[in-house]
């Protein structure tokens, strides 16, 4: 047992920081290699690898007790350095279909496996350095929690400099530093030397091309010709040598389309630059636009808000998901005069606000309806600085520099549709979203949402529930009108009048529209929906029949989709699968990880089966012969909880301040190191009491740590709603505020219960460590489930009840505590 010295723990702070760092890039990788809701497969893998790690130093312990401490961890981060490089150069180039089939499911468990190598290596150094150092055990845990939340704040800078790669990259660099640290002065030269080589051959070959570890061939652009990419830390924008689809267009329209570049975002959520006109003569094409339907129902004397996902002073997200549909959402003020042709004069004088323009559509479509101003609020610096002021100004006709167009950069906006965990979360579409527009609105002002047919009807649900909130009638105030597999749904402030609704009708007629609903539905004199059809599934006339539904509730149960509305304490818009049917639609054999809910579950089910086979099992061989010490089951269940109710913690905060923080990076990095900083002060602190108070102490923090997560439910939404309209960085201050303290109870459990066990049972500590990432790794992946399903309120409370039953555990284990 050696005693640690400062550069021991300055060593084991550095891995604990390339982890985390690692960890988080990678969830940036999945998201543009792969799909949004392979982001979380990260998060799983590398718990996984950590907790693995611990159960292989245990089985093989004799083998390392020949091993010098200083020798052996200065090796093993140097092999955790060259697998970090090793797995992101394969990780970048592997491609996983989502249509199941063995090649597919054989590709899934081989990245597993390569995302799992360097948290496996890296969570080796940490174990061995935590059993080899165990004389003071709290100050090593203490500089792994303080170096992960290092990882943290170093984490979104690099991000914008260097992307998600070169942050692996740096990752590595940083545990060769921890190896010269760690090694014997003897030694450090050639250790030193050995980091420098692996550095140098993969700098080699990312500066030669000829091994690089950029992202080329991302999901849908394979053979794409790049024009351009670049990272930064919330996204990866890129513009392809290939035009963009228009899924809305009027099929009366026979004229010629501006040739257009296809952007996207993480290669999820794309946008169209057109080429356009400087006088944009070649965009009147934008008035065939079912987008635009808004533009053709309002006058000269109001102002214009178009938005692709918030409001000024709303604190909604923008509209970049994982979900490749039509998003655009409109806000508009009502005008007096209305246009009752595409080829009359169109409205004049009013203003518009686009909220995330893009590629500068919304803009030319509001130009082109006459606003004499257009403010546009673009959430991402690099598609407003780098694509459209620069790289593509001379071909989109320089619109972000028109003289009626005013641009401003601010990522406060930046909350994408992706949440934290990036399933199928989504705050643009919840109640308490709706309510915000709506409260944004001018009296008569129209809320316009264009989606896909399949995935819109809750969008009616969510309409109802906010009218219903402001007593309103939902039924006076919706319109729904359809082309082809795209509908726009209008939401009034007030109800429509009959002008209005005839004006919509005459429109739609003329341009060859599928009204779905409007107000005066199947009433005499109104006007009919077309024939009711079918779109990918999804009946057209469901659309009238809920919003005429006398009881809503019954609609939703006997309905085959779970379309109540949702909210932001359960944001899934995208969620809509039954409980009882979940299983069937997670491993039916059709898709392999097709969706949120089948990621998720068959996630689930591969690290059930990975923990049982290489956390578990192992334990369980190894302690063959070996006789249980008396509350041994009891330790078991007290180190599983905490595990758990960690991870169910740490969920519910970082979806909670996604909203808070305006990104799910943000939120993602400010908890994370609150956290993890406050979890090591926790750490640190413990060491002051004796063993003899140990047992007293343990279960104040663990009914501590309940009672906050109970508090968090009732605090954390008023302090987001109070708290939204601050700068980013008072807002990043509160959240630190609130949660250190959380993170400094929830430090004190795991080392208290180690000091006791190691006094009673040292052999245990094993299946100490074991447990604890066992239920880490599956607390994380139910976390998501139980928010999805029944809000993250519930995920809280499951929470808290977890910690109450690692409460019982602990009593029960520490009932016959030695003292001394």
């Amino acid at each position: 047992m050696t005693s640690p010295s400062g550069r021991h723990l300055a060593g084991v702070a550095l891995v604990s920081a390339s982890l985390l760092m690692t960890e988080l890039a990678l969830t940036r990788i999945f998201s543009v290699v792969m799909y949004y809701h392979f982001a979380f497969l990260a998060i799983s893998i590398a718990l996984f690898g950590v907790s693995a790690s611990g159960v292989f130093a245990y089985v093989t312990r004799r083998r390392f007790e020949r091993c010098p401490t200083d020798t052996l961890l200065a090796g093993e981060s140097v092999i955790y350095a060259v697998s970090t490089i090793a797995a992101l150069f394969w990780l970048v180039r592997l491609r996983v279909g989502l249509q199941y089939s063995p090649h597919n499911l054989a590709l899934m468990l081989t990245i597993y496996a390569l995302a799992a190598l360097p948290f496996f290596a890296g969570g080796l150094v940490v174990t061995l350095a935590i059993s080899r150092l165990s004389s003071q055990i709290n100050a090593v845990y203490a500089a792994d929690l303080i170096g992960a939340a290092a990882g943290c704040l170093m984490l979104i800078p690099l991000l914008d400099r260097l992307g998600a790669p070169g942050v692996v990259l740096s990752a590595a660099a940083l545990s060769i530093a921890a190896a010269v640290l760690f090694a014997p002065r003897a030694n450090r030269r050639a250790i030193a030397g050995r980091g420098a080589v692996a550095l140098v051959v993969a700098l080699a070959g990312q500066l030669s091309g000829i091994a690089g570890f950029d992202v080329v061939d991302t999901k849908g652009h394979q053979g794409d010709r790049i024009l351009f990419s670049k990272w930064n830390s919330f996204s990866r924008i890129g513009v392809y040598e290939r035009t963009h689809g228009d899924w809305s267009l009027s099929p009366a329209y026979k004229g010629p389309l501006p040739d257009t570049r296809y952007m996207d975002i993480d290669s999820a959520a794309s946008t169209p630059i057109l080429r356009l006109a400087p006088d944009l003569s070649n965009a009147q094409y934008l008035r065939y636009e079912l987008t635009a339907l808004a533009y053709h129902i309002v006058g000269a004397r109001s102002s214009l808000l178009v938005a692709r996902g918030a409001l000024p002073g709303a604190g909604r997200p923008d509209s970049n998901g994982d979900q490749l549909a039509p998003g655009t959402q409109q806000l508009a003020p009502s005008t007096q005069q209305l246009a009752t042709s595409t080829q009359q004069p169109a409205p004049v004088g009013f203003t518009a606000l686009v909220i995330g323009p893009g590629g500068g559509r919304d803009l030319a479509s509001a130009l082109v309806f006459g606003a004499d101003r257009v403010d546009g609020v673009e959430i991402n610096p690099i598609i407003a600085d780098d694509v459209m002021r620069n790289r593509f100004h001379d071909f989109s006709g320089g619109i972000y520099s028109n003289a009626r167009v005013r641009i401003a950069v601010d990522d406060t906006w930046a909350a994408t549709a992706a949440g934290a965990y990036t399933l199928t979360e989504n705050t643009l579409y919840t109640v308490d979203a709706f309510n915000d527009y709506l409260d944004h609105l001018t009296d008569g002002g129209v809320l316009t949402i264009t989606r896909w047919v399949a995935d819109g009807l809750r969008l009616v649900s969510l309409a109802q529930a906010a009218c219903e909130h402001h007593g309103w009638s939902a039924a006076e105030r919706l319109a729904i009108v359809r082309q082809d597999r795209v509908a726009t749904f209008l939401l009034k402030k007030t109800p429509f009048t009959a002008g209005e609704v005839a004006q919509l009708h005459g429109v739609a007629e003329r341009l060859g529209f599928d009204v779905l609903y409007a107000p005066g539905y199947g009433a005499a004199g109104r006007i009919l929906p077309t024939s009711e059809v079918s779109i990918d599934g999804m009946p057209t006339g469901d659309y009238a029949r809920l919003v005429r539904a006398a009881d809503r509730d019954q609609f939703y149960a006997a309905y085959r989709s779970d379309i109540r509305p949702t909210t932001d304490d359960r944001p899934f818009f995208f969620h809509t699968t039954k409980l009882q049917n979940q299983l069937d639609v997670a491993f039916g054999k059709s898709m392999l990880f097709g969706n949120g809910l089948s990621a998720l579950l068959t996630l689930l089910g591969i690290s059930t089966a990975l923990v049982a086979l290489f956390v578990i099992g192992p334990l369980a061989l190894a302690e063959r012969g070996h006789a249980h010490p008396p509350g041994w089951l009891a330790w078991l269940v007290y180190f599983g909880a905490l595990g758990a109710g960690f991870m169910l913690i740490e969920v519910s905060v970082l979806q909670r301040f996604v909203l808070l923080l305006g990104h799910p990076v943000y939120s993602l990095t400010v908890t994370l190191f609150s956290l993890l900083l406050g979890t090591g002060l926790g750490a640190a602190w413990s060491r002051r009491f004796d063993v003899a108070s140990l047992r007293r102490t343990g279960a104040i923090g663990l009914l501590a740590i309940a009672a906050i997560g109970l508090a968090f439910i009732f605090v954390s939404s008023t302090v987001v709603t109070l708290a939204i309209p601050f700068a980013r960085g008072l807002r990043i201050v509160i959240a630190v505020s609130m949660l250190v303290p959380m993170g400094v109870a929830l430090g004190i459990p795991m080392p208290a219960g180690l000091r006791i066990l190691s006094t009673r049972a040292p052999h245990m500590i094993a299946w100490a460590w074991g447990m604890n990432g066992a239920l880490s790794v599956l607390g994380a992946t139910l976390a998501i489930f139980i928010a999805m399903n029944w809000g993250f309120r519930v995920t809280l409370l499951t929470a808290s009840a977890t910690y109450v039953l690692g409460l019982a555990a602990w009593l029960a284990a520490t009932q016959h505590q030695p003292t001394q």
